[in-house]
């Protein structure tokens, strides 16, 4: 069962789905995130891996101590940490870099 369902995003210039999460596997906590754009976008998606960070808006997901899930529109910047072609289209794994205004 997901947690989180795909929203509306950019990422870049980029339109498609995704979402951003605290992932809490690492200390500190970390935000990380997915995006998934149409194919005709791969070739865009796969040139940010590993370069300059990107602006991403769409939705973060965060849990609270009590275990409900709430999801704000945000506008972060991120770093592409990788990317493959799924079924789904391309789909890109983010790591969030800084926290901008929203």
């Amino acid at each position: 069962m997901a947690l989180f369902t795909h929203q509306d995003a950019q990422l870049g210039e980029l339109e498609g789905t995704g979402y951003l999460f605290q992932s809490k596997d690492s200390f500190p906590p970390s935000l990380q995130g997915v995006f998934f754009g149409p194919n005709e976008h791969a070739e865009a998606m796969e040139f940010l891996v590993d370069k300059d960070p990107v602006a991403f808006k769409g939705i973060m997901y965060k849990k609270n101590r009590a275990g409900q899930i709430k999801g704000t529109r945000v506008e972060m910047t991120v770093d592409v940490k990788q990317f493959r072609e799924v079924s789904m289209g391309a789909r890109a794994l983010l790591e969030v870099v800084e926290e901008e205004a929203s």
